[in-house]
Protein backbone atom coordinates (compact mmCIF):
# COMPACT_ATOMS: atom_id res chain seq x y z
CA UNK A 1 0.00 0.00 0.00
CA UNK A 2 2.83 2.36 0.90
CA UNK A 3 4.51 1.60 -2.41
CA UNK A 4 1.27 2.26 -4.30
CA UNK A 5 0.80 5.50 -2.40
CA UNK A 6 4.31 6.66 -3.29
CA UNK A 7 3.73 5.74 -6.94
CA UNK A 8 0.44 7.61 -6.98
CA UNK A 9 2.10 10.65 -5.46
CA UNK A 10 4.90 10.49 -8.01
CA UNK A 11 2.41 10.24 -10.87
CA UNK A 12 0.51 13.20 -9.48
CA UNK A 13 3.71 15.25 -9.35
CA UNK A 14 4.53 14.27 -12.94
CA UNK A 15 1.02 15.19 -14.05
CA UNK A 16 1.30 18.53 -12.28
CA UNK A 17 4.71 19.14 -13.81
CA UNK A 18 3.30 18.33 -17.21
CA UNK A 19 0.49 20.78 -16.62
CA UNK A 20 2.99 23.49 -15.67
CA UNK A 21 5.08 22.78 -18.74
CA UNK A 22 2.00 23.04 -20.93
CA UNK A 23 0.92 26.23 -19.19
CA UNK A 24 4.41 27.69 -19.71
CA UNK A 25 3.93 27.30 -23.45
CA UNK A 26 1.03 29.75 -23.37
CA UNK A 27 1.88 31.93 -20.37
CA UNK A 28 1.18 35.55 -21.27
CA UNK A 29 -1.23 34.51 -23.99
CA UNK A 30 -5.02 34.84 -24.09
CA UNK A 31 -7.54 34.52 -26.89
CA UNK A 32 -7.13 38.20 -27.68
CA UNK A 33 -3.77 39.33 -26.23
CA UNK A 34 -0.04 38.59 -26.42
CA UNK A 35 1.99 40.04 -23.56
CA UNK A 36 5.53 41.11 -24.49
CA UNK A 37 8.06 42.36 -21.95
CA UNK A 38 10.58 45.10 -22.68
CA UNK A 39 13.54 46.24 -20.61
CA UNK A 40 16.12 48.90 -21.40
CA UNK A 41 18.03 51.87 -19.94
CA UNK A 42 15.41 54.60 -19.72
CA UNK A 43 17.40 56.52 -17.10
CA UNK A 44 21.05 56.90 -16.11
CA UNK A 45 24.23 57.60 -18.06
CA UNK A 46 23.24 55.23 -20.89
CA UNK A 47 19.68 56.57 -21.29
CA UNK A 48 20.51 57.56 -24.89
CA UNK A 49 20.35 53.85 -25.74
CA UNK A 50 16.84 53.76 -24.28
CA UNK A 51 15.55 55.68 -27.29
CA UNK A 52 15.44 52.31 -29.05
CA UNK A 53 12.64 51.27 -26.70
CA UNK A 54 10.29 53.88 -28.19
CA UNK A 55 11.01 52.59 -31.69
CA UNK A 56 10.25 49.01 -30.70
CA UNK A 57 7.08 49.96 -28.86
CA UNK A 58 5.94 51.96 -31.89
CA UNK A 59 6.25 48.85 -34.09
CA UNK A 60 4.05 46.81 -31.77
CA UNK A 61 1.53 49.62 -31.30
CA UNK A 62 1.22 49.98 -35.07
CA UNK A 63 0.50 46.25 -35.31
CA UNK A 64 -2.33 46.71 -32.84
CA UNK A 65 -3.72 49.62 -34.86
CA UNK A 66 -3.70 47.37 -37.92
CA UNK A 67 -5.82 44.77 -36.13
CA UNK A 68 -3.25 42.71 -34.27
CA UNK A 69 -1.94 39.25 -35.12
CA UNK A 70 -4.43 36.41 -35.66
CA UNK A 71 -7.00 38.32 -33.62
CA UNK A 72 -4.64 39.14 -30.75
CA UNK A 73 -3.45 42.58 -29.67
CA UNK A 74 0.00 43.05 -28.16
CA UNK A 75 0.20 44.18 -24.54
CA UNK A 76 3.54 45.77 -23.64
CA UNK A 77 5.14 45.81 -20.19
CA UNK A 78 8.27 47.95 -19.82
CA UNK A 79 10.98 47.96 -17.15
CA UNK A 80 13.92 50.36 -16.69
CA UNK A 81 17.37 48.82 -16.12
CA UNK A 82 19.47 52.02 -16.09
CA UNK A 83 22.10 49.80 -17.78
CA UNK A 84 22.75 48.17 -14.40
CA UNK A 85 23.12 44.35 -14.35
CA UNK A 86 21.48 43.97 -10.94
CA UNK A 87 18.48 46.05 -11.96
CA UNK A 88 18.38 44.26 -15.29
CA UNK A 89 18.19 40.83 -13.71
CA UNK A 90 15.48 42.07 -11.36
CA UNK A 91 13.58 43.50 -14.34
CA UNK A 92 13.68 40.17 -16.16
CA UNK A 93 12.52 38.26 -13.08
CA UNK A 94 9.62 40.67 -12.59
CA UNK A 95 8.55 40.39 -16.23
CA UNK A 96 8.80 36.59 -16.14
CA UNK A 97 7.28 35.84 -12.74
CA UNK A 98 5.04 38.75 -11.81
CA UNK A 99 3.94 40.06 -15.20
CA UNK A 100 4.14 36.60 -16.81
CA UNK A 101 5.00 37.80 -20.30
CA UNK A 102 4.77 35.48 -23.29
CA UNK A 103 7.92 36.82 -24.97
CA UNK A 104 10.62 39.44 -24.52
CA UNK A 105 11.99 42.15 -26.80
CA UNK A 106 14.64 43.53 -24.54
CA UNK A 107 18.18 44.46 -23.63
CA UNK A 108 20.34 47.29 -24.94
CA UNK A 109 23.28 46.99 -22.54
CA UNK A 110 25.36 43.86 -23.02
CA UNK A 111 26.29 43.63 -19.34
CA UNK A 112 22.60 43.55 -18.42
CA UNK A 113 21.67 40.83 -20.91
CA UNK A 114 24.66 38.68 -19.95
CA UNK A 115 23.76 39.00 -16.26
CA UNK A 116 20.30 37.64 -17.07
CA UNK A 117 21.20 35.21 -19.89
CA UNK A 118 21.25 32.03 -17.80
CA UNK A 119 17.87 32.87 -16.29
CA UNK A 120 16.37 33.84 -19.64
CA UNK A 121 17.60 30.63 -21.25
CA UNK A 122 16.29 28.53 -18.37
CA UNK A 123 12.88 30.21 -18.55
CA UNK A 124 12.36 29.24 -22.19
CA UNK A 125 10.72 32.61 -22.86
CA UNK A 126 11.34 33.67 -26.48
CA UNK A 127 13.81 36.57 -26.35
CA UNK A 128 14.50 39.04 -29.15
CA UNK A 129 17.47 41.26 -28.38
CA UNK A 130 16.71 44.96 -28.54
CA UNK A 131 20.22 46.15 -29.33
CA UNK A 132 22.86 44.58 -27.06
CA UNK A 133 25.79 43.54 -29.24
CA UNK A 134 28.03 41.21 -27.24
CA UNK A 135 28.54 37.90 -29.10
CA UNK A 136 27.91 36.10 -25.80
CA UNK A 137 24.17 36.54 -26.31
CA UNK A 138 24.07 34.25 -29.35
CA UNK A 139 27.19 32.18 -28.60
CA UNK A 140 26.99 29.67 -26.99
CA UNK A 141 23.60 29.16 -28.58
CA UNK A 142 20.53 29.51 -26.37
CA UNK A 143 17.53 28.01 -28.14
CA UNK A 144 15.17 30.83 -27.12
CA UNK A 145 17.49 33.87 -27.53
CA UNK A 146 17.85 35.76 -30.81
CA UNK A 147 20.16 38.67 -31.68
CA UNK A 148 18.96 40.85 -34.59
CA UNK A 149 21.84 43.35 -34.49
CA UNK A 150 25.49 43.01 -35.45
CA UNK A 151 27.62 41.56 -32.67
CA UNK A 152 30.73 43.37 -31.49
CA UNK A 153 32.72 40.67 -33.32
CA UNK A 154 30.96 41.53 -36.56
CA UNK A 155 31.32 45.27 -35.97
CA UNK A 156 35.04 44.85 -35.24
CA UNK A 157 35.60 42.95 -38.46
CA UNK A 158 33.65 45.54 -40.43
CA UNK A 159 35.66 48.40 -38.90
CA UNK A 160 38.98 46.77 -39.75
CA UNK A 161 37.89 45.99 -43.32
CA UNK A 162 36.68 49.57 -43.74
CA UNK A 163 40.00 50.99 -42.53
CA UNK A 164 41.97 48.64 -44.76
CA UNK A 165 39.87 49.61 -47.78
CA UNK A 166 41.72 52.94 -47.74
CA UNK A 167 44.76 52.51 -50.01
CA UNK A 168 48.03 52.57 -48.08
CA UNK A 169 46.60 51.80 -44.64
CA UNK A 170 49.30 50.08 -42.58
CA UNK A 171 48.94 51.45 -39.05
CA UNK A 172 45.73 51.23 -37.03
CA UNK A 173 45.58 52.59 -33.49
CA UNK A 174 43.00 51.41 -30.96
CA UNK A 175 41.66 53.21 -27.90
CA UNK A 176 39.17 51.32 -25.75
CA UNK A 177 37.71 50.99 -22.29
CA UNK A 178 39.45 48.34 -20.19
CA UNK A 179 36.22 46.81 -18.87
CA UNK A 180 34.44 43.75 -20.24
CA UNK A 181 32.47 45.87 -22.70
CA UNK A 182 35.63 47.47 -24.01
CA UNK A 183 37.39 44.13 -24.33
CA UNK A 184 34.40 42.63 -26.14
CA UNK A 185 34.87 45.34 -28.79
CA UNK A 186 38.67 45.48 -28.84
CA UNK A 187 39.65 41.81 -28.75
CA UNK A 188 37.82 40.61 -31.88
CA UNK A 189 39.03 43.63 -33.87
CA UNK A 190 42.65 43.00 -32.86
CA UNK A 191 42.35 39.28 -33.61
CA UNK A 192 40.83 39.95 -37.03
CA UNK A 193 43.47 42.57 -37.87
CA UNK A 194 46.15 39.95 -37.21
CA UNK A 195 44.45 36.95 -38.83
CA UNK A 196 43.39 38.65 -42.08
CA UNK A 197 45.98 41.37 -42.55
CA UNK A 198 48.95 40.16 -40.49
CA UNK A 199 49.07 43.40 -38.50
CA UNK A 200 49.16 44.35 -34.84
CA UNK A 201 47.79 47.67 -33.56
CA UNK A 202 50.26 50.50 -34.04
CA UNK A 203 49.01 51.79 -30.70
CA UNK A 204 46.80 50.01 -28.17
CA UNK A 205 45.59 52.37 -25.44
CA UNK A 206 42.85 52.51 -22.83
CA UNK A 207 40.67 55.41 -21.73
CA UNK A 208 38.48 54.64 -18.77
CA UNK A 209 34.78 55.33 -18.46
CA UNK A 210 34.22 58.60 -16.65
CA UNK A 211 37.34 60.22 -18.12
CA UNK A 212 37.03 63.94 -18.76
CA UNK A 213 40.32 64.50 -20.59
CA UNK A 214 41.85 62.59 -23.52
CA UNK A 215 45.11 64.55 -23.62
CA UNK A 216 47.37 61.59 -22.64
CA UNK A 217 45.91 59.43 -25.40
CA UNK A 218 46.02 62.25 -27.97
CA UNK A 219 49.68 63.01 -27.29
CA UNK A 220 50.64 59.36 -27.79
CA UNK A 221 48.54 59.18 -30.94
CA UNK A 222 50.27 62.22 -32.44
CA UNK A 223 53.58 60.37 -32.52
CA UNK A 224 52.28 57.00 -33.71
CA UNK A 225 51.83 57.82 -37.40
CA UNK A 226 48.50 56.00 -37.45
CA UNK A 227 46.41 55.87 -40.61
CA UNK A 228 43.20 55.17 -38.64
CA UNK A 229 42.18 55.12 -35.01
CA UNK A 230 39.39 52.93 -33.63
CA UNK A 231 37.68 54.43 -30.57
CA UNK A 232 35.88 51.59 -28.81
CA UNK A 233 34.24 53.56 -26.04
CA UNK A 234 30.92 54.86 -24.77
CA UNK A 235 29.35 58.07 -26.15
CA UNK A 236 30.61 60.51 -23.51
CA UNK A 237 34.22 59.38 -23.76
CA UNK A 238 34.17 59.29 -27.57
CA UNK A 239 32.94 62.90 -27.61
CA UNK A 240 35.73 63.92 -25.22
CA UNK A 241 38.28 62.19 -27.43
CA UNK A 242 36.98 63.90 -30.58
CA UNK A 243 36.91 67.29 -28.84
CA UNK A 244 40.51 66.96 -27.64
CA UNK A 245 41.78 65.51 -30.92
CA UNK A 246 40.40 68.56 -32.71
CA UNK A 247 41.90 70.87 -30.10
CA UNK A 248 45.35 69.37 -30.65
CA UNK A 249 45.04 69.33 -34.43
CA UNK A 250 44.97 65.54 -34.82
CA UNK A 251 43.25 64.73 -38.11
CA UNK A 252 43.64 60.96 -38.27
CA UNK A 253 40.40 59.33 -39.54
CA UNK A 254 38.42 57.93 -36.61
CA UNK A 255 36.14 54.88 -36.61
CA UNK A 256 33.59 54.27 -33.87
CA UNK A 257 31.36 51.25 -33.16
CA UNK A 258 27.62 50.72 -33.28
CA UNK A 259 27.19 52.18 -29.79
CA UNK A 260 28.06 55.65 -31.08
CA UNK A 261 25.71 58.07 -32.79
CA UNK A 262 27.38 60.47 -35.22
CA UNK A 263 24.70 63.11 -34.64
CA UNK A 264 24.89 62.79 -30.86
CA UNK A 265 28.68 63.10 -30.96
CA UNK A 266 28.40 66.22 -33.10
CA UNK A 267 25.92 67.69 -30.62
CA UNK A 268 28.18 66.87 -27.69
CA UNK A 269 31.25 68.54 -29.22
CA UNK A 270 29.21 71.52 -30.42
CA UNK A 271 29.96 71.67 -34.14
CA UNK A 272 30.73 69.69 -37.29
CA UNK A 273 34.47 70.40 -37.46
CA UNK A 274 35.60 68.03 -34.65
CA UNK A 275 33.74 65.08 -36.22
CA UNK A 276 34.47 65.85 -39.88
CA UNK A 277 36.99 62.98 -40.03
CA UNK A 278 34.82 60.50 -38.11
CA UNK A 279 32.82 57.49 -39.33
CA UNK A 280 30.62 55.26 -37.19
CA UNK A 281 29.47 51.71 -37.81
CA UNK A 282 25.93 52.21 -39.06
CA UNK A 283 23.28 49.51 -38.95
CA UNK A 284 20.82 51.26 -41.27
CA UNK A 285 20.49 51.48 -45.04
CA UNK A 286 19.97 55.26 -45.17
CA UNK A 287 20.78 58.38 -43.10
CA UNK A 288 18.11 59.13 -40.53
CA UNK A 289 16.94 62.34 -42.23
CA UNK A 290 16.13 60.72 -45.59
CA UNK A 291 12.62 59.92 -46.88
CA UNK A 292 13.34 56.20 -46.49
CA UNK A 293 13.92 56.62 -42.74
CA UNK A 294 11.39 59.41 -42.25
CA UNK A 295 8.67 56.79 -42.57
CA UNK A 296 9.95 55.21 -39.36
CA UNK A 297 10.49 58.56 -37.63
CA UNK A 298 6.87 59.40 -38.37
CA UNK A 299 5.79 56.08 -36.90
CA UNK A 300 7.61 56.84 -33.64
CA UNK A 301 6.15 60.35 -33.53
CA UNK A 302 2.67 58.94 -34.01
CA UNK A 303 2.90 57.33 -30.57
CA UNK A 304 5.56 59.55 -28.96
CA UNK A 305 5.06 63.01 -30.53
CA UNK A 306 7.61 64.74 -28.30
CA UNK A 307 10.38 62.19 -28.77
CA UNK A 308 13.59 63.55 -30.31
CA UNK A 309 14.63 61.11 -33.01
CA UNK A 310 18.19 59.83 -32.86
CA UNK A 311 20.06 57.05 -34.66
CA UNK A 312 19.43 54.80 -31.66
CA UNK A 313 15.68 55.29 -32.08
CA UNK A 314 15.65 52.73 -34.91
CA UNK A 315 18.07 50.16 -33.46
CA UNK A 316 15.51 47.62 -32.25
CA UNK A 317 12.82 48.15 -34.88
CA UNK A 318 14.11 45.55 -37.34
CA UNK A 319 14.14 42.92 -34.60
CA UNK A 320 10.62 43.89 -33.57
CA UNK A 321 9.46 43.58 -37.18
CA UNK A 322 11.09 40.14 -37.38
CA UNK A 323 9.29 39.18 -34.16
CA UNK A 324 5.99 40.31 -35.68
CA UNK A 325 6.67 38.25 -38.79
CA UNK A 326 7.45 35.18 -36.67
CA UNK A 327 4.27 35.67 -34.62
CA UNK A 328 2.32 35.69 -37.88
CA UNK A 329 4.18 32.64 -39.21
CA UNK A 330 3.58 30.70 -35.99
CA UNK A 331 -0.15 30.75 -36.70
CA UNK A 332 -3.24 31.28 -34.54
CA UNK A 333 -2.56 28.28 -32.26
CA UNK A 334 0.40 30.09 -30.80
CA UNK A 335 2.85 28.63 -28.27
CA UNK A 336 6.33 29.65 -27.22
CA UNK A 337 7.81 26.64 -29.02
CA UNK A 338 6.02 27.56 -32.24
CA UNK A 339 7.28 31.13 -32.00
CA UNK A 340 10.86 29.93 -31.48
CA UNK A 341 10.52 27.57 -34.46
CA UNK A 342 9.20 30.44 -36.59
CA UNK A 343 12.11 32.66 -35.54
CA UNK A 344 14.52 29.86 -36.47
CA UNK A 345 13.08 30.06 -39.98
CA UNK A 346 13.55 33.80 -40.48
CA UNK A 347 15.69 34.09 -43.62
CA UNK A 348 16.95 37.22 -45.38
CA UNK A 349 14.34 39.33 -43.63
CA UNK A 350 14.38 42.84 -45.09
CA UNK A 351 12.92 45.33 -42.64
CA UNK A 352 13.46 48.38 -44.81
CA UNK A 353 15.57 49.80 -41.98
CA UNK A 354 18.73 47.71 -41.59
CA UNK A 355 21.72 47.86 -43.92
CA UNK A 356 21.76 44.06 -44.06
CA UNK A 357 18.97 41.46 -43.81
CA UNK A 358 18.27 39.38 -40.70
CA UNK A 359 18.66 35.61 -40.91
CA UNK A 360 18.32 33.04 -38.13
CA UNK A 361 18.67 29.27 -38.14
CA UNK A 362 18.43 26.55 -35.48
CA UNK A 363 22.24 26.70 -35.14
CA UNK A 364 22.88 30.45 -35.54
CA UNK A 365 20.96 33.16 -33.69
CA UNK A 366 23.36 36.01 -34.55
CA UNK A 367 21.17 37.43 -37.26
CA UNK A 368 23.23 40.20 -38.86
CA UNK A 369 26.40 39.81 -40.91
CA UNK A 370 28.14 42.93 -42.25
CA UNK A 371 27.04 46.54 -42.14
CA UNK A 372 27.82 50.07 -43.32
CA UNK A 373 29.34 53.31 -42.03
CA UNK A 374 27.93 56.80 -41.58
CA UNK A 375 30.03 59.92 -41.99
CA UNK A 376 29.64 63.53 -42.99
CA UNK A 377 30.18 64.12 -46.71
CA UNK A 378 31.92 67.06 -48.30
CA UNK A 379 28.66 69.01 -48.21
CA UNK A 380 28.29 68.46 -44.46
CA UNK A 381 25.42 66.02 -44.87
CA UNK A 382 25.55 62.43 -43.55
CA UNK A 383 26.15 59.68 -46.10
CA UNK A 384 26.14 55.88 -45.81
CA UNK A 385 29.13 54.04 -47.31
CA UNK A 386 30.59 50.54 -47.11
CA UNK A 387 34.16 51.25 -48.25
CA UNK A 388 36.55 54.15 -47.68
CA UNK A 389 36.85 55.03 -51.39
CA UNK A 390 33.08 55.55 -51.50
CA UNK A 391 33.47 58.26 -48.85
CA UNK A 392 35.72 60.27 -51.17
CA UNK A 393 33.19 60.59 -53.99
Amino acid sequence: MATFSRMASALAVLALAGGIAHADETTGLTQDTIKIGIFGPMTGAAALFGKAVFGVESVYKSVNDAGGIHGRKIVLVREDTACDPTRGLAAFKKLASQDQVFALDAGLCSNVVMAAKADIEKSGIPFMGLGAATPGIATPLAANMFQPVATTDEVGRSMIDFAMSKPGTAKIAIISHSDDWGKSNRDPAVAYLKSKYGLAPALDLTMERGSTDATPQILKLRGAGADFVLVLMYPAEVAIFMRDAYKYGVKVPVLAPQSISLEDTRNRVGSLAPVANMAVYYPYSHPTDTPEMRKWSDLIHKYYPNERIEAFSFLGMSGALAMVQALKDAGPDLTRSKLIAALDNIRNFESGISATPISFSPTDHAGVKGGAFLLYGKDGKPVVVKRWPDAQK
